[in-house]
């Protein structure tokens, strides 16, 4: 594990502090925590948007895909497919049989 230093606003200390009291941890796991939830929403939106699969967003954020697929409708993710990509691949799927 690396240290880091870096300058921290008032309003995201208070939000560590409010993570201490509530989860009753140290600022450096309360500071880890939350830069894990924002990472992981930032990798939701990537997918969310079709800049990744789901294949890439579960390698990404450490998750079997079937776990990914949970975050993702937990943070309201549904999918990133339309119904354009959806009747592709079953003409595809239809084809090979």
């Amino acid at each position: 594990m690396k240290t880091k230093s870096i300058r921290m606003p008032d309003e995201l200390m208070s939000a560590i502090e409010m993570v201490e009291k509530e989860e009753k941890v140290e600022e450096a796991t309360a500071i880890r925590k939350l830069l894990m939830i924002g990472y992981e929403t930032y990798v939701a939106n990537m997918y969310r948007f079709g800049k990744l699969s789901l294949a890439e967003t579960s390698r990404l954020i450490g998750l079997t895909q079937i776990e990914t697929l949970e975050l993702l409708l937990e943070k309201g993710v549904k999918g990133n497919l339309d119904t354009g990509d959806v009747m592709y691949s079953l003409e595809r799927f239809v084809k090979k049989r």
